[in-house]
């Protein structure tokens, strides 16, 4: 089975890595140039874990990674509002685990070894022809295959050519991200609520802490120079152990800004084209499950192609697989992000009583095996 996968990301590598534990020889394109992945972090939840140790990469990355035990929420000022053992609820299939995105990214990428990778190479025109799908590419050169792959983010060219009515959807908040100096001796996933803002810190390492921020904003209110806006300016009011940690960023850090967006799709696949990951699929970070999705869709989909030998049978074990527990977590980033929103004496009371089972509750589903 002649497959081409589109997007060398944390999605794509994965998919190409789960492909090669199959026995298939893909091929990779990449619209970057040949260079790990930037970023800044990435938490993994449990069941993260699990699904890089069925890549054969979880002794890797747990020799990078840190291992979190424990969430912890607090108010603006610093007063705890809950306390959750994430190690406790996750054990069933792993810990959870944090290190610097462009490290997850290297080892997937290095797992490789019969992929054949092209970077610099996009995507110009895609044509279901029959019983595949002639692909045209930006270096001049076409191609059909019997399957192509959309690992290619939310931005995706993929999902652009097969469903040209979607496009991502504002989700009411912009973000800030960034890795620097854990000052403030940061040991677990440590989040600090205000009105319409929130600031989390995770360990990525023994010296660095990922740093992220959000705050409600609607979209026609953004302006280009709220990337270059001082957080320390806009987080004013909010206090130890997170505030420290952007008030004194060195004047070097990048940081990444965006706007929050969701992907919602009736349809993964098309003809013989499917998508996966964030191209098919993206949430707000709500829930921290954006790349376990996209690892969990890469196993389903190679298992899935394995079992039945039928791109056409493959695709829809995989959608019928996959469906129900992408929609929990999809609808779960939206639950959690409107509870956010409640005015902050009734937020903070129903975390004070219910974070534990709320958290429980929201991470249950996907301790069964994907």
């Amino acid at each position: 089975m002649k497959i081409l996968v589109v997007g060398g990301g944390i999605a794509g590598f994965s998919m190409a890595r789960a492909l090669e534990l199959k026995g298939y020889r893909p091929e990779l394109v990449e619209r970057r140039p040949d260079e790990l992945s930037g970023g800044t972090g990435l938490y993994l939840p449990g069941n993260v874990a699990r699904a890089l140790g069925q890549l054969g990469l979880h002794e890797a990355v747990r020799d990078t990674a840190v291992v979190i035990a424990t969430q912890r929420i607090l108010d603006s000022h610093g007063r705890p509002l809950t306390l959750t053992r994430t190690q406790d609820v996750w054990a069933p299939c792993g810990p959870c685990l944090s290190l610097p995105r462009a490290a997850l990214h290297g080892l997937l990428r290095d797992s490789l070894s019969s992929t054949t990778i092209r970077f610099g190479v996009s995507l110009e025109g895609l044509t279901p022809s029959g019983q595949g799908c002639e692909v045209a590419f930006s270096d001049g050169t076409m191609a059909t295959y019997d399957l192509v792959i959309g690992a290619d983010g939310i931005d995706s060219t993929v999902r652009g050519l097969m469903f040209p009515g979607v496009q991502p959807a504002y989700v009411g908040n912009v973000c800030w991200r960034l890795v620097t100096r854990n000052t403030t001796g940061i040991e677990g996933w440590t989040a600090m609520l205000g009105h319409g803002r929130t600031l989390l810190a995770i360990p990525v390492s023994a010296e660095q802490v990922y740093v992220y921020a959000d705050m409600a904003i609607a979209e026609s209110d953004i302006q280009d120079s709220l990337a270059h806006t001082s957080l320390a300016g806009l987080f004013d009011g909010f206090a130890a152990p997170v505030f420290p940690l952007i008030a004194d960023v060195p004047a070097d850090t990048q940081v990444h800004f965006g706007r929050i967006r969701q992907v919602v799709l009736d349809d993964w696949t098309r003809d013989r084209v499917v998508l996966i990951g964030d191209a098919a699929h993206a949430s707000s970070p709500s829930m921290a499950e954006g790349a376990g999705m996209a690892i969990e869709d890469a196993l389903v989909l190679a298992e899935a192609l394995a079992a039945t030998g039928s791109p056409d049978a493959a695709l829809a074990a995989y959608t019928a697989r996959r469906r129900p527990r992408v929609d929990w977590v999809q609808k779960q980033c939206v639950a959690r992000d409107r509870m956010r929103t409640l005015p902050t004496p009734a937020r903070n009371g129903v975390l004070r009583l219910l974070g534990n089972r709320l958290y429980k509750r929201s991470y249950t589903p996907l301790l069964a095996p994907v």
